[in-house]
């Protein structure tokens, strides 16, 4: 789920397009289950930091974090639109027993741990064909074939992994990811609201619960969400990321600074946050503390256009003569809007 978050900055020297990031970009959450999904991007999503247990036989932990892509910056106003996070699965290593599980499961488990994703599957299979009931079965080869790109395969198991077992929470979560993952908004949040509600306890559903309101444009509400995580979870550096990005959206800039702040403290590498918090810096015209947002953000990722971009900005706006050094890389590493810049201000 991404959004890009468009804020404007208009001062007399410079009306500067910075790219912000937004929480469908920004989603990496940090989770034990067995596969991670993680979001790329410059700015993600951040959903995914629980503990939930599969039905009566194993305990899981996902992770996943999404950030978000920076937008350009218009004049006065604030717009937030979001698009959904790209992510990866994988399996991590599983350190419990399952005696209530057939041999296969075990065994596919074992070999899903160490890439053997398609001898896992032929392990699930066996399950399903001893019992065709076997919710944990159509669970786990959902997470598989989803990692090895059959997202129809996938999807078609994790609907029968609910229809065998309705009460799990986790179920509804997964398959909420998928279609979040599809755009299909309006079912993600149904069964991200399913999960929640089945699971008070289950702060990556609150967080992406969150998420869908927030690319709704319902930024109160999806605050609401991301504190409950965070109440939930408080070492939850997305929940404070996303919750960051929609204060930033209601022009809470301040409020804004205070939970990215928070986000990098517990992901001090969040450069997605770094970017955000140096734009809210920009808006309140506190431009040194915004050049060293971008600067941290470029010693973490030197190729970032995006940083080199703002920071020039944030570099024209306070006077200094760096800015058309930075576009000028800005523009070597692809910004579209570099080039404009240096026809401006670098004649």
């Amino acid at each position: 789920m991404f959004k890009n978050l468009i804020l404007t900055i208009a001062f007399s020297l410079l009306t500067a397009n910075l790219a912000f990031t937004s929480c469908k970009e920004k989603n990496k959450a940090n989770n034990n289950l067995n596969i991670s999904i993680v979001s790329d991007s410059i700015i993600k999503i951040i959903p995914d930091t629980t503990n939930q247990k599969a039905p009566k036989e194993s305990s899981m932990h996902q992770t996943a974090k999404a950030q978000r892509k920076p937008v350009a910056a218009k004049q006065d106003t604030a717009k937030t639109k979001k698009k959904p996070p790209v992510k990866e699965l994988k399996f991590n290593p599983m350190k419990v027993n399952y005696p209530l599980r057939p041999e296969e499961m075990t065994e596919g488990l074992k070999k899903a741990e160490k890439g053997d994703l398609r001898g896992a599957l032929a392990d699930f299979n066996k399950c399903i064909e001893k019992n065709p009931k076997n919710y944990n079965a159509y669970f786990y080869k959902a997470k598989a074939l989803l990692e090895l790109g059959d997202k129809a395969g996938a999807m078609e198991n994790i609907e029968l992994a609910i229809a065998n077992n309705k009460s799990q929470s986790l179920f509804y979560y997964y398959r909420g990811k998928m279609f979040f993952d599809a755009g299909n908004m309006e079912k993600a949040y149904a069964d991200f609201d399913t999960s929640a509600i089945m699971n008070p306890r289950f702060a990556d559903a609150m967080n992406y619960r969150g998420v869908v309101k927030e690319i709704r444009g319902q930024h109160t509400e999806a605050i609401e969400d991301y504190d409950k995580a965070i109440q939930i979870n408080p070492s939850f550096a997305n929940a404070y990321y996303n919750k960051g990005t929609s204060q930033a959206a209601m022009e809470m800039y301040e409020e804004a600074i205070a939970s990215l702040t928070k986000s990098i403290e517990l992901d001090e590498k969040n450069v997605p946050a770094l970017m955000n918090r140096g734009n809210c810096h920009v808006m309140l015209k506190n431009f040194n503390p915004a050049i060293s947002d971008f600067t941290s953000a470029i010693s973490i990722n030197p190729k970032s256009a995006d940083a080199y971009f703002n920071r020039g900005a944030a570099y024209q706006m306070s006077g200094d003569k760096n800015a058309c050094s930075d576009w000028r890389k800005a523009q070597t590493l692809g910004h579209k809007k570099a080039a404009d810049m240096l026809m401006e201000y670098c004649k």
